[in-house]
């Protein structure tokens, strides 16, 4: 296996969006009233009429980075540098240093950006891993869009 990181670029989204949708259904479905996960999903259907407002979403995105495994987009982490909107990565390949990987990247940028900290609305699912690479949790779980999350929290300096 051949991972290789790289940023987004505009030819990623189908497989970003799909990445999202599929790892979201399977690991966080259980965290999410009926309503949150059909809201979720929606936002990052690839409709005709939804496809250009993720498009956009997406680009407007100042860090972004895929995983790929070949030309297969294996993870992918999105957001500000203060704020990680979302991280991924699929199923087949947790446990293998992937998400650490993207989150060490984003860091990385979010340092080039002077950031001192950067948040995150953790999945109840994703906790422990954040646990393990220094994210504290700031509070108890909360509802967020019909979704349980715990926001947490890590210093960068």
């Amino acid at each position: 296996m051949n991972i290789k990181i790289r940023k987004f670029k505009d030819s990623d989204i189908l497989g970003v969006v799909s990445l999202i949708k599929e790892t979201f259904y399977k690991y966080n479905k259980k965290e999410a009233t009926k309503t949150g996960i059909k809201n979720y999903l929606t936002y990052y259907s690839i409709n005709k009429d939804n496809l250009e407002k993720v498009k956009i979403s997406f680009l407007k995105t100042p860090i972004f980075f895929v995983a790929l495994d070949n030309k297969k987009i294996v993870g992918m982490i999105r957001g500000t540098k203060s704020y990680m909107v979302n991280l991924f990565v699929n199923g087949n390949y947790h446990n293998q240093g992937i998400g650490r990987e993207l989150v060490n990247k984003f860091e990385n940028e979010a340092k080039k950006q002077v950031s001192s900290e950067i948040k995150i609305r953790a999945s109840l699912f994703a906790v422990p891993f954040y646990q393990k690479i220094g994210y504290k949790k700031t509070t108890g779980i909360k509802n967020y869009k019909g979704i349980k999350v715990y926001p947490m929290k890590k210093l960068i300096f």
